[in-house]
């Protein structure tokens, strides 16, 4: 994890669970973040004691490459959630978020089907048109 990568770090107070952060220093003791959305927000996160085998910090997971809107409105890489190299919750919520907001309601994650309510009659099963 270098310094400008992208993670998730989870939320314990406000509305959204998961928040994306950008690091600004490492150390094996402590992370140090600054929220993408707010760049004047930074939080300091420890190191995970109860992981031994890698340095780990408590409530922060990997970030996957954000997809450009033209791979995002094809589905690339988001249709099967199997294909991301980081698959934990903060980038199943993502993905699902996004493909929402492209109208695609079914995503896989290997053979299960995750399927969001659209909020809205889609086209999905007849030739009958919405407006």
């Amino acid at each position: 994890m270098e310094n400008g990568a992208h993670v998730w770090v989870n939320e314990s107070e406000g509305e959204q669970a998961w928040i994306l952060c950008s690091v600004v220093k490492k150390t094996d003791d402590e992370l140090t973040v600054t929220h993408v959305d707010n760049p004047k927000r930074t939080e300091v996160r420890k190191r995970n004691v109860k992981i031994t085998s890698a340095v780990k910090y408590e409530g922060v997971e990997l970030a996957n490459a954000p997809l450009s809107e033209e791979e995002a409105a094809r589905g690339d890489a988001t249709e099967n959630l199997i294909a991301l190299p980081h698959l934990h919750e903060p980038a199943i919520l993502q993905a699902v978020n996004e493909r929402f907001s492209y109208g695609k309601i079914y995503t896989w994650t290997g053979p299960v089907l995750i399927a969001v309510n659209p909020f809205q009659r889609l086209p999905l099963y007849t030739s009958v048109s919405v407006s």
